[in-house]
Formats: structure tokens, sequence, C-alpha cells
């Protein structure tokens, strides 16, 4: 009888073992659709950007990186010079994929914003640390500030981040503010994400105070960023990391936080896509979107 109860009960373990063995053993679900799209058309930005830098670095397109200004990004890439030129990418070729700041992404109407991990680039997952593809924009400038600088940057920390809600995510709490009233000129270079937001924050600074005029002119981060090192600007707005050089030669101060959303055409009937598959789109590991299927 013992021995009955012993042979019963290694049977019974063994059925278990191989129940979790078999519930372990997932079958990844397949996007249909897929095998009509053929080869991915990707879309990336331009060397100096800050959008492509972030992208680059939170994927992790700059590991074993040729050159320390480069990324691992596949050499037959589009590159586009602006977020409206990704978006017109993408909206004119099914095949295609980019990425764009999470400002940018809530005036679309013909492209679809993937999940990353599962997680929508959302302010709220921006915010909480949810979203994997977050970061930071920067207000940067060379030596002392004068009156007129110190005040709009007060400005933009303070009363400024009311805006920078609207679309981003504030970086401290909205404080009342009173403009020293200071007059002149402030020119800003720098960041395309991070242009409109600094307009915005310009446009109403400037009403608080009309004795400033404030110039915003779009390039990238890397120029900005030069351009304030070498006094061609009084602030240089950043969609990216500093360098390490970058944070000797110069002063910075964050001002808001932002996502990176991916886009693709709205025929691709995918609706997630991991950081790997992310990664491997890009650097060319993964050529053609029927490839994920057979992952």
């Amino acid at each position: 009888m013992r021995g009955k109860n012993i042979l019963l009960a290694l049977i019974i373990l063994s059925g278990l073992a191989v129940g979790c063995s078999a519930k372990t053993q997932s079958v990844k679900e397949q996007v249909e659709g897929l095998d009509k799209l053929g080869k991915i058309t990707v879309i990336a930005r331009e060397d100096g950007s800050g959008t492509r830098g972030a992208f680059a670095g939170l994927v992790g397109l700059d590991k074993g990186a040729a050159k320390d200004t480069g990324d691992a990004t596949r050499s037959d890439a589009v590159t586009a010079e602006t977020t409206e030129e990704v978006v017109s990418k993408v909206e004119e070729d099914p095949a295609a994929i980019g990425y764009i700041s999470m400002g940018a992404a809530k005036d679309l109407t013909q492209e679809k914003i993937l999940k990353v991990d599962g997680k929508e680039g959302t302010t709220e997952n921006v915010e909480k640390g949810n979203y994997p593809l977050s970061r930071s924009f920067y207000l940067a400038y060379s030596g002392t500030l004068n009156d007129l600088e110190q005040d709009f940057l007060t400005y933009v920390k303070g009363k400024g981040q009311d805006i920078v809600s609207e679309s981003f995510v504030p970086v401290a709490k909205s404080s009342t503010f009173l403009s020293n009233q200071a007059e002149g000129e402030i020119v800003i270079h720098g960041s395309t994400s991070a242009a409109a937001l600094l307009e915005q924050l310009s446009d109403e600074y400037c009403q608080i105070n009309p004795h400033a005029k404030i110039t915003v002119e779009q390039s990238d981060s890397t120029e900005g960023l030069n351009d304030a090192m070498q006094g061609k600007c009084d602030f240089a707005m950043a969609s990216r990391e500093l360098k390490d050089y970058e944070k000797e030669l110069l002063n910075y101060e964050m001002i808001a936080k932002d996502g990176i959303e991916v886009i693709v055409n709205k025929e691709n009937p995918l609706e997630d896509l991991s950081m790997k598959e992310l990664e491997e789109i890009y650097t060319g590991t993964v050529s053609a979107w029927q490839e994920l299927n057979e992952k």
C-alpha cells in the first residue's frame, strides 16, 4: 500500500511539473497583415537632434557606436530634419516607422501611436516614470545671467509651468510671478521639439513684461548648445541629456519632462512594440515587418 501511495504521488507531481512547464511556454500572438507591409522604412532624425540622441540612448542604439556623437541607427534609414517631416513621411508610407515628441503627437490625425512595452506615452505615465521613452527639456546658458534673462528663467520655472503642463510634464509647481520689467532682448536657439513650448512661454512672458523681446530659432539641440558656448545665443534649448563636456562649459536648468512617441502609418496593424524590438528595427536586425511574427 505504501509503495502504491508513493507511486501515485510521483505521478501527480510529474503531471504538475508538465502543466507548469506548459504554462511558461507561451506562444507569441501573431499580428495579421504585417506580411503585407514588406520592408520596414525607418525614419530617423538628423545627427545633432535631441530627440534622436534621447531615443538612441534609451533604446540602446548608442551601444558600440563608432564615434562619440553617433549611434547604431541603420545606414539606410531616412533622415528627417524636423518633427513635421517625420510625420509627413510616416503618413505617406504604410511601411514607415518614426519617433516624435509627445507634445507634437497630440495633434496627429492620420498616424497611429504605438504603445512601448505595453505603456502609452501619456503625461501621467511620464510623470510616474512608467513610460520607457521619457526624457527632459533643458535651457542651457553660458556665464552669468543678466536681469532680463534671470527674470525670464524665473518665470519659466514658476508661473510658466502652467503652459508646460498643457502638453508636457511640469518639473515644478506653478507659482506667482512678479516680473522685474527688465528691458532687452533674449535669443534662444536649439531643439525643434522644445521650440513650440519656448515660443509659447516667450509670448506669455512678453505680455507680462512688454519691455522684453524674445526670439526663438530652431536648429537642433547640439547646434543650440554649441551656439550658447560660442555666445551666439543667450539660451540653448535641448531635448536630450547634456554630454559631460557640455555640462562643464554651460549652466543648465530642467524646464519640462517629455515622452518620445513611436508612430506608424494608420494601415499598420501593430498596437505595441517592445524596447528590444525597437532596437532591432532601428539597427536593422529586423528589416521586414513580418519578421516580428517570426521571432
